[in-house]
């Protein structure tokens, strides 16, 4: 989780706009325009997307929040992260806060329900960017984005650019007037934009005859536009160049990308092509790749000189290519020296490990096709990745190595059905246990840990598969095989972490067959083991379920001293973990009729939940707080980041009519007063009438918990 903070404010850092950059006001009007819930920005690269929001925004002094997306933002648990984080920017206008401690995936409901109410308390307009949403493709992320587009309050918009229409409702948006689309056609340059782009920015002085053929060449293709731009400097003859370009782009592009480099020193060349196999450059891992030291100097003089280079923060220690010129930058390097990408990402890949950036380096050592290395490294990592909640970036990963590798690796197959059954999943996960079975039996160059450790693993990924399918015997006598199973001499943290969580397992198996009694002597042996490895998230909920084993045989006193010597452990302030010890301390504090400390541990639990993602122990949380009358406990709220002020009451105040439920969905689904009186043809007056009362009768402080109290209660399918 550490390098995601190296790479978080990258990611969220708004793409610098350039003095040079040419105002395009008709653009800018039509993205003013309506009142519509998704902003769609679709064309190929180098139509200006990016350049035009970054514009847009700052020229307007709006409230926004910007995420940069790449392939890794597939997977649903970062990209909530990184979505959450946006969010707190655009709430706070502070700077980003990292939550690089928080452990587990970060629940969805929250993130979406988190982020909506936030933004229906700001009276501004606010903006959310998704740039570069082509690097899409998981129907998850895909899934939560719609989600959030369904449920924006009327003051927020969400823009998107991207190369491709993502797979989102747009019909259903466009049918609606929620949607406004600017594509390839709107986003040319006219003849007269080309013209001031040319003779402004640019600073060319040429004929207006050879700026036509200019901008007919180019056809309005910002990229291209301005790549020709650059081959002309400096250069006499510009008239005669320009009757040169084909009429083909591919033939422009390849053609200006020659002038360009021509009219560089042959150290810029050769940087801008070395470089160009990175995703992020920066002055250190350019030198390492260039053998020169002067990478951050170099970085600095192509921003200077408008080569389409952005940098990624403020203190321009990160950059990126446009990515057309970093595409025909490759396709360049490679047509001189087809071994040279390779040599290169191998190089990366050396840096960027040294670094402890272990998730970048695997990705460079992918595209230098340098199997051992990636190999190693995914082995390495793949539990602190998987622990963090990021179970697909893990399986990218592994998707990403040969068949036979996987096959022939008893830790990488059983590493494969870790992701199955922490996922959730049963199907597929007997063939990647009989590949690592297979592969510890057959191959004498099996690693000597593998032999010792993958064995008990994999009893316990059939102890999992077993507590999916709800059969507690077959996850008792799993666990307990995976307890025999531990060897000996494989050093005490190792050990303890597999007997820790095999007995856990076993807990939990206990729990599920009804029988208390062993369940508890499980986890009392399993909670100092996972304490010592420092298994915070496993302690607190081994925890939690020992303390309710002991509510339940009549022993509050000492579920209360479980839960106070827990608390005071290594590791209690993580927010995941201490979430349900808090959770429990409440439940102890109840049995023992302690009503107003108990509100005050639930009050805890609940803005420790919220902070790290846990809907489990939030929803738990509140539960808990609707028992406790605030006549005995005093009023008191969770006040988390964003949540709701108010914990909801079990029941209406009043029953909602026919219309108000009618309202009540419209409402919900995220439209205005002024939208929900054109839908049922009632006035504005009467639409808000209806709001108001609904919002009473829910015991809601406005339009968005009434939602959430609505969901609830089960007034919403």
């Amino acid at each position: 989780m550490a390098e995601q903070d190296a790479v978080l404010t990258t990611k969220l850092g708004l793409q610098s706009r350039r003095a040079q950059y040419l105002g395009r006001q008709r653009l800018r009007d039509l993205l003013d325009k309506g009142d519509v819930r998704l902003v769609l920005l679709s064309a190929p690269a180098g139509f200006g997307k990016s350049t035009l929001l970054a514009d847009w925004l700052v020229s307007g002094a709006r409230r926004f929040a910007w995420l940069s997306l790449d392939p890794a933002d597939n997977d649903p648990s970062r990209f909530l992260r990184y979505l959450r984080e946006a969010g707190t920017c655009m709430c706070s206008g502070g700077a980003v806060r990292l939550t690089s401690r928080l452990a587990g995936p970060p629940d969805e409901e929250i993130v979406v329900a988190d982020l909506v109410t936030a933004l229906s308390e700001r009276s501004e307009p606010t903006e959310l960017i998704l740039d570069d949403y082509q690097a899409i493709e998981a129907s998850a992320v895909h899934s939560i984005v719609a989600r959030l587009i369904d449920r924006l309050p009327p003051n927020a918009r969400l823009a998107i650019a991207t190369r491709a229409d993502p797979p989102l409702p747009l019909a259903r948006l466009r049918a609606r007037g929620e949607l406004q689309e600017i594509r390839a056609d709107a986003l040319r340059f006219t003849r007269d934009e080309s013209a001031a782009f040319l003779a402004g920015p640019m600073g060319l002085d040429l004929a207006p005859d050879v700026t036509d053929v200019l901008a007919n060449r180019t056809e309005g293709w910002v990229a291209a536009l301005q790549l020709a731009a650059l081959s002309l400097r400096d250069r006499l003859d510009a008239g005669r160049v320009v009757r040169e370009f084909g009429a083909s782009n591919r033939f422009l592009l390849d053609f200006v990308l020659e002038e360009v480099l021509a009219n560089q020193s042959e150290q810029t060349q050769d940087f801008l092509l070395r470089t160009s196999v990175l995703d992020r450059l920066t002055g250190p891992l350019c030198d390492e790749l260039t053998g020169r030291h002067d990478g951050a100097q170099m970085l600095d003089r192509l921003e200077r000189s408008n080569m389409l280079i952005f940098p990624l923060d403020q203190e321009r220690r990160w950059y990126r290519y446009h990515q057309l010129f970093a595409e025909l930058l490759r396709a360049r390097l490679a047509m001189h020296d087809r071994r040279a990408p390779t040599a290169l990402h191998e190089h990366a890949a050396n840096w960027l490990e040294a670094q402890g950036l272990f998730g970048e380096a695997i990705e460079q050592a992918l595209r230098a096709a340098d199997v051992p290395r990636a190999r190693r490294l995914v082995r390495q990592h793949w539990m602190a990745v998987m622990h963090g909640g990021e179970l697909w970036t893990v399986q990218r990963w592994l998707d990403a190595l040969p068949a036979e590798v996987l096959r022939g690796d008893p830790q990488l197959s059983a590493t494969f059905a870790w992701g199955y059954v922490l996922r959730g999943e049963t199907e597929g996960v007997a063939g990647r246990l009989d590949d690592a079975r297979h592969a510890l039996a057959g191959g004498a160059d099996v690693e000597p840990l593998d032999r010792a450790l993958v064995p008990p693993q994999l009893e316990l990924i059939e102890a999992k598969l077993a507590e999916l399918r709800g059969d507690p015997a077959a996850e008792i006598a799993h666990a307990r095989a995976a307890i025999d199973l531990i060897p000996d001499g494989i050093g005490p943290d190792l050990a303890a972490l597999l007997r820790g969580d095999a007995t856990n397992l076993l807990g939990q198996a206990h729990l599920l067959a009804g029988d208390h009694s062993a369940a508890a002597d499980a986890f009392r042996e399993a909670l100092p083991l996972l304490r010592g490895v420092g298994n915070t998230i496993a302690v607190a909920h081994g925890g939690r379920d020992l303390v309710r084993i002991e509510i339940r045989n009549g022993h509050a006193a000492d579920a209360l001293q479980l839960c106070e010597s827990l608390l005071q452990g290594d590791g209690a302030d993580e927010p995941a973990g201490a979430a349900a010890l808090h959770l429990a301390r409440a439940e102890a504090l109840i049995a023992l009729g302690q009503l107003a400390a108990a509100r005050g541990s639930a009050l805890r639990a609940g803005e420790l939940a919220h902070d790290s993602g846990d809907g489990t122990v939030l929803r738990d949380a509140r539960a808990i707080l609707e028992r406790i009358p605030e006549a005995d406990a005093g009023r008191h709220d969770i006040k988390a980041r964003g949540s709701p002020a108010r914990a909801p009451g079990m029941r209406l105040v009043e029953p909602l009519t026919p219309r108000e439920l009618e309202v009540l969905r419209l409402v919900a689904s995220g439209r205005s007063n002024r939208q929900i009186a054109a839908d049922l043809y009632v006035t504005l007056g009467t639409a808000k009438t209806h709001v108001h009362a609904i919002c009473g009768k829910l015991g809601a402080s406005n339009r968005v918990e009434a939602g959430v109290r609505a969901r609830e209660l089960g007034l919403l399918e």
